[in-house]
């Protein structure tokens, strides 16, 4: 979770993946899909996929 581009928290599972679908972002867990966001700004999907890739989800 973040606010500006401060980390406020921190995802525990090393086998979270994040995919980017055009301007959403899909968690998967487990083979099964966690969540969905919905992100307005250009480029949000792709810094978040990135840092998350950084943090250990794939």
């Amino acid at each position: 979770m973040w606010e500006r581009s401060a980390l406020l928290w921190r995802h525990p599972w090393p086998e979270l993946r994040v995919i980017a679908d055009g301007p959403r972002l899909r968690i998967h867990h487990e083979g099964r899909e966690a969540g969905t966001m919905l992100l307005e700004q250009p480029g949000a999907v792709q810094e978040i996929r990135l840092t998350a890739g950084r943090y250990g989800a794939g």
